[in-house]
C-alpha cells in the first residue's frame, strides 16, 4: 500500500509545480514588466532541444550501449544536457529573439524554460504517480499493466510500485522544492547566455554549458546510484543559492 501520507505530498508537489511558474510570470510581469513572446519561446525550446533532440541522443547511446562506464555516462548525461539545453537558448536569443534583449527578456525566457520543466517532471510525473498509487491501492495495478502496458515496459512499473510504496511522504516533498531551486538556476543560466549574445563574447556560451554539466553532475551520479540523495540535493540548493546572488547582481551588469 501507498501511504495515505504520500499521496497527499505527492498531491501537494503536483499542485505547487504547477502554480509556482504561473506566479512567478505574474509576479515579474507586474514588477518587471516581463512580456509572453519569451516565455513562449523558453518553453518551445525546452520541447524542441530536451525532449526532442536531446532524448533522440539518449536513446541512439543507450541502445548501442555507447558509455557503458557508469561516471563516464553520467559525465556525457550532464555535458549534454548542457549542450542542448544552452545552445537552445543562444539560438533563441539569436533568431526569433534577436530583439529580445534586456535583462526582462532573459528572465522571461528563464522563467518560460523552468517552468514547462516543473510543470513536466514534477506536476505531471506526481499525477501520474498519484493514478498509479491508486491503482496500487486499490489491488488493479498488476491487471491493468499486464493488459495495458508492452511487456517491455511491465520490469520498469514494478519497480515504480515498489518504490511508490517504500518511499516515505518526505521524498515527493523534497522532489517540489528540488524544482524551485532548479527554476532559479535556469534563470541564472539564461542571463549567462544573454550575456554572451548582448555584449557579443561568445565563450559565455562555453561558460553557461561546463557550469550547466557542472550543476547536473551530482544527479546523474545520483541516478546512476553512485551517490546518495543527500549529496545531489545539497549540490542543488548550494547551486540555487548561487544562482540567486548572480540574479541580484545581472540587472546592473545588463544595464551598463
Amino acid at each position: 500500500m501507498v501511504s495515505s501520507t504520500s499521496i497527499i505530498s505527492m498531491t501537494i508537489s503536483a499542485i505547487g509545480c504547477f502554480l509556482f511558474p504561473i506566479i512567478m510570470f505574474i509576479y515579474f510581469k507586474k514588477k518587471e514588466k516581463i512580456t509572453l513572446k519569451p516565455v513562449i519561446v523558453g518553453i518551445a525550446v525546452f520541447f524542441v532541444f530536451t525532449q526532442i533532440l536531446e532524448k533522440l541522443l539518449h536513446m541512439f547511446v543507450i541502445k548501442n550501449n555507447l558509455i557503458p562506464n557508469p561516471i563516464l555516462f553520467s559525465i556525457y548525461g550532464a555535458l549534454a544536457a548542457g549542450i542542448f539545453e544552452e545552445s537552445g537558448r543562444f539560438i533563441a536569443f539569436k533568431t526569433v529573439l534577436k530583439n529580445n534583449h534586456e535583462w526582462k527578456d532573459g528572465l522571461a525566457y528563464g522563467i518560460g524554460h523552468g517552468g514547462i520543466e516543473a510543470i513536466l517532471i514534477g506536476a505531471i510525473t506526481n499525477i501520474q504517480y498519484i493514478t498509479f498509487s491508486n491503482l496500487i491501492n486499490n489491488g488493479s495495478f498488476d491487471s491493468v499493466i499486464g493488459s495495458k502496458v508492452p511487456a517491455s515496459q511491465i520490469y520498469q512499473l514494478k519497480q515504480l510500485k515498489e518504490m511508490l510504496i517504500q518511499a516515505s511522504a518526505s521524498n515527493f516533498i523534497i522532489g517540489f522544492a528540488e524544482r524551485i531551486f532548479s527554476f532559479g538556476i535556469h534563470l541564472a543560466l539564461t542571463m549567462i547566455v544573454l550575456y554572451a549574445i548582448k555584449y557579443r563574447k561568445n565563450i559565455y556560451l562555453l561558460i553557461a554549458i561546463l557550469v550547466h554539466a557542472l550543476i547536473d553532475f551530482p544527479a546523474a551520479l545520483y541516478q546512476m546510484k553512485i551517490v546518495n540523495l543527500f549529496i545531489a540535493e545539497g549540490m542543488i540548493v548550494i547551486y540555487f543559492i548561487i544562482s540567486l546572488i548572480f540574479l541580484s547582481k545581472t540587472k546592473k551588469i545588463f544595464k551598463i
